[in-house]
């Protein structure tokens, strides 16, 4: 194996240079071609240099080091470099933003890489035949969908431009009641399950049958991102089988920003700086901004709209994303986001401690799961698609439930062989 790949100085320019372009992208490109959506550009020297500064303290104390020992080092690299540092980045070449939302994310994500690393004394039994079980089960709920997508008549459609068309005509027909979180524990659990347990056995053909599964499930219920799940689990088995160094993250970071710069300088294309540059890490930033600047000043909802709405009543006439969409300025917007906006929303700073400690609590159950018969790849596999929406599009307990992140560790909790892996 290269020794190159866990070169500590080559991971550390690569950390550098994804804040390089990530400041360039939305100096250059984000902040021109979307003013209008509140991305300004307003440049001052200190403002500038301070959050350079910030950056490098966030290299010291909470990216970790190249070579992934637990399964929470990619995650914590992962909050650090999508949730953390655009956050930083719009702060530094904006002078109007404010330090708190900076000093919170901060907090937050430096929590979770300490308290990630903690091996919390969980036993967690073996399961006889465990993975047989899983197998059966998600097999179950596949072919359950593929027949109810059918059954209820949703209109299977294939056309990009057509997906917002179809989307609550489907979604009315097929995902009512307890079959809305049925369907996606589906596409984004089971489904998964099976694309990775095809691909621990290099059972190629299996796996194009499950992805053109995949491929109908996107077609039924109008969803773009079911299509980019099978490539981040491809993604982790083709690289983490073999390796074990972080560096890839920041050079795939860095490479899709690029990869946009290139294309709106060269060819006048806004599309993949949208769809990466914006989309992926500076609308999350933005709305932490907008989410905390809200809560400030308005009655927090100390979670009245899910597991305490027994007991509270919830203060707003619509969901949290609605309110904030509203806030913004359109009605038909539901803003969500991630685990730090989410946890303001509900208590403040309080509510941000408390998802943090809980993130952790979780990433170190995943760290105790890939220490025992089963491979980090396919920890990282299951989990990769529930903590992605935890961080930048997702209430944490919304994840647990709808998105499906406890159903993911059920299954890998399931094939969890017992013998203590070499490390």
């Amino acid at each position: 194996m290269s020794k190159l790949i866990y070169s500590d100085y080559l991971y550390y320019f690569f950390l550098l240079l994804f804040k390089v372009v990530l400041d360039y992208s939305y100096a250059s490109v984000v902040s021109f071609e979307y003013s209008y959506s509140g991305f300004h550009y307003n440049f001052e020297t200190k403002r500038f240099l301070f959050a350079w500064f910030l950056y490098f303290i966030g290299l010291i104390f909470i990216a970790p080091k190249v070579r992934l020992r637990l399964v929470s080092d990619y995650f914590v690299l992962t909050a650090y470099l999508a949730v953390l540092t655009p956050i930083i980045v719009i702060y530094g070449l904006d002078c109007e933003r404010v330090f708190f939302p900076v000093l919170v994310t901060f907090l937050a994500v430096w929590l979770i890489s300490v308290f990630s690393k903690i091996s919390f004394p969980i036993k967690v039994p073996v399961v006889c035949g465990g993975e047989n079980i899983a197998v059966i089960i998600s097999l179950v709920f596949v072919v359950f969908l593929v027949f109810w997508y059918f059954y209820t008549g949703v209109v299977v459609n294939l056309d990009f431009s057509k997906v917002y068309l179809y989307r609550n005509y489907n979604s009315e027909l097929s995902s009512f009641g307890v079959f809305a979180y049925t369907n996606t524990w589906t596409y984004q659990v089971f489904n998964i399950f099976l694309i990775v347990i095809s691909l621990k056995y290099r059972r190629f053909l299996l796996c194009f049958l499950l992805l053109f599964v995949q491929v109908f499930f996107f077609a039924a219920s109008t969803h773009k991102s079911i299509l980019f799940y099978p490539i981040l689990v491809f993604g982790v088995w083709y690289y983490f089988r073999f390796y074990s160094s972080l560096m890839v993250v920041p050079v795939v970071f860095s490479f899709v920003i690029f990869l946009g710069l290139f294309s709106y300088h060269m060819f006048g294309d806004i599309w993949l700086s949208s769809l990466f540059s914006r989309r992926v890490f500076f609308v999350p930033a933005n709305l932490t901004y907008v989410y905390i600047e809200f809560f400030d000043f308005n009655e927090k909802v100390y979670w009245s709209n899910s597991i305490l709405s027994r007991f509270l009543d919830y203060p707003y006439s619509s969901s949290v994303s609605r309110v904030i969409g509203s806030y913004l300025g359109d009605d038909s917007l539901g803003a969500n986001n991630g685990f730090v906006a989410s946890g303001y929303a509900h208590a403040g700073l309080f509510g941000v401690l408390i998802y943090a400690i809980l993130t952790s609590f979780v990433f170190s159950l995943l760290n105790n799961l890939s220490k025992y018969g089963v491979q980090n790849w396919v920890v990282l596999s299951m989990s990769i698609i529930p903590v992605r929406a935890l961080l930048i599009s997702s209430d944490l307990f919304t994840t647990l439930l709808t998105h499906g992140f406890i159903m993911s560790v059920f299954l890998v909790v399931l094939i969890r062989e017992g013998k203590k892996n070499a490390s």
